[in-house]
């Protein structure tokens, strides 16, 4: 009994499939279909004579649980905000000419200072955008919420974080990939065959002891197109390199997939 894995970059897989223009409803069906994918190409590589008996043990999908914690109302916070604005010339530069626009006689008519007024704009785009990200959060945990009581199989993982970046309204994922990689390790007594879904070479080492441990490791390409194409989307080619087998992921079998779920969900119509 060959038993089966999966080690998911939530952020990895969201990208592949927007890339592709696809939205999921049925996430246990979409792992369904790749799980038989997987037993069907680890046979053909393993050069198996009669069908493997497999089995699918869990889903380990790692997702952003976390994102820096800014008490906008506090002095200190504040007090860094704004000396992180001065020390950033871009940026400040940028503030002050989106301020001045609005007509630097008005500012004078009330009292007002122009460095002052671009740091509160400034502080304000800042504010809204960072309280939308935080909404996006929670979207996304209560969406990960509806994936766990979908299935018994899915086992959602918040390990990462999101690091905010002030002045540039950016976030940088911290800890994700590292946390998918160290389970890979710890959690290996429970599969033979790890399927990997992530565009991150950090799992490179894990893959390597794992390998050296007898375990199989496959890594997931998403294609767009049908079965003959064989360009891949939001893929790492060193994770490639070192997996033992490339499981490739057809936009058109997930498309088709995702239809004969809406069908059977109209009872069979069309």
């Amino acid at each position: 009994m060959q038993r089966f894995a999966f080690f998911v970059d939530g952020s990895n897989l969201y990208g592949s499939l927007r890339t592709m223009n696809l939205e999921i409803n049925n996430y246990a069906q979409l792992y369904a279909h790749m799980y038989r994918e997987a037993v069907r190409t680890w046979h053909e590589v393993t050069l198996q004579d009669a069908p493997a008996q497999a089995q699918l043990r869990r889903v380990y999908w790692y997702a952003v649980g976390g994102i820096d914690d800014w008490d906008l109302q506090n002095p200190q916070s504040r007090a860094a905000l704004r000396s992180a604005f001065v020390r950033d010339q871009e940026i400040r530069a940028l503030w002050l000419a989106r301020v001045a626009q609005t007509g630097p006689e008005l500012l004078v008519a009330e009292g007002a200072d122009l460095e002052e007024a671009a740091w509160a704009a400034c502080y304000a785009d800042f504010r809204d955008w960072y309280h939308q990200k935080i909404r996006a959060l929670d979207g996304m945990r209560r969406f990960y919420a509806g994936v766990r009581a979908s299935s018994d199989l899915i086992d959602i993982r918040e390990a990462g974080h999101w690091k905010v970046n002030f002045l540039h309204k950016w976030v940088e994922e911290k800890g994700l990939d590292t946390a998918l990689a160290v389970d890979m390790v710890a959690l290996q007594d429970n599969y033979d065959v790890a399927i990997v879904v992530s565009g991150d070479a950090d799992a490179i080492p894990s893959i390597r002891h794992l390998k050296e441990r007898g375990k199989h490791i496959a890594a997931v390409e998403f294609v767009g197109g049908g079965g003959g194409d064989t360009r891949g989307r939001a893929f790492s080619s060193r994770l490639k390199v070192h997996a033992d087998f490339v499981l490739r992921i057809h936009e058109k079998d997930i498309v088709h997939l995702d239809h004969r779920n809406k069908g059977m969900a109209n009872g069979g119509a069309g």
